[in-house]
């Protein structure tokens, strides 16, 4: 199951490479899974907590043709580029991590908040089993926190193959604003105004258990510049680093 598990967050947000974008919309009402808060910002029953606290600057440019070149491990990734604007939200592209996946994500800014929608996909395991995973949705910065709060949430995705029974798997996940306001020199350029943040994902699915730990930069009026991601299954570890190598704003 490792390869359908790291399906999550990790390394979405820097592989796609096309995506939809709006800015300022109310909180969707459908939101996936979150937890109801117990004190955290963004607390109260949904990503946010109804629309979020006060932003303090756009950390993801979302303007039609934005675009953002990233390296994987030395390796440039195709671009990842806003392709088109509605009233709901954004969406990303297509991209596989592990499996072969049509991802569609979407991401959407909402007083200081930025979500990150999964919609369902269906994977290929290259075994001859091929399958679907229903999709979630889960705040990834909320860029108005000082330097130690937190955010928490969890949602649930089932996944159904061909010839066998469906399976489901949670995801527990706990955001952390590990600093704000710093200077980062990422491929030789120097972004100021950055916010780092750590998100932990725990993923739970027939009684085994893998965690998803992401660092990332994102700096005011840029975007994001920089991920760190180690996916730890049983005793299996991989890391993997992404910077941003140009970007294209409009």
């Amino acid at each position: 199951m490792k390869n359908i598990k790291v399906t999550t967050l990790f390394l979405l947000l820097f592989t796609v490479f096309a995506f939809t974008s709006c800015d300022n919309e109310a909180v969707d009402p459908l939101l996936i899974g979150e937890n109801p808060g117990g004190g955290n910002p963004g607390g109260g029953g949904n990503p946010g907590g109804g629309g979020g606290g006060v932003s303090t600057g756009d950390y993801w440019p979302t303007a039609l043709n934005n675009q953002w070149v990233f390296k994987q491990d030395g390796v440039v990734q195709p671009p990842m580029k806003m392709i088109s604007v509605n009233s709901i939200d954004q969406l990303f592209g297509t991209s596989s991590s592990g499996v072969a996946a049509g991802v569609t994500a979407r991401i959407r800014k909402n007083s200081g908040d930025y979500l990150l929608r999964i919609e369902d996909f269906t994977f290929d395991t290259g075994l001859g089993i091929t399958g679907t995973l229903t999709g979630y949705e889960m705040p990834i910065l909320k860029d108005y926190l000082t330097v130690g709060q937190t955010w928490t949430g969890n949602y649930t995705q089932t996944a159904t193959f061909t010839g066998i029974p469906a399976t489901s798997q949670t995801t527990n996940y706990v955001g952390t604003l590990l600093a704000r306001d710093v200077t980062e020199v990422i491929e030789g350029t120097t972004y100021t105004n950055v916010i780092k943040v750590r998100v932990l994902q725990t993923v739970s699915v027939l009684g085994d258990t893998s965690t998803v730990d992401t660092e990332y930069w994102f700096s005011k009026n840029v975007g994001p510049i920089k991920a760190v991601t180690t996916n730890t299954d049983g005793v299996d570890v991989e890391t993997v680093t992404t910077v941003l190598q140009s970007y294209l704003l409009n």
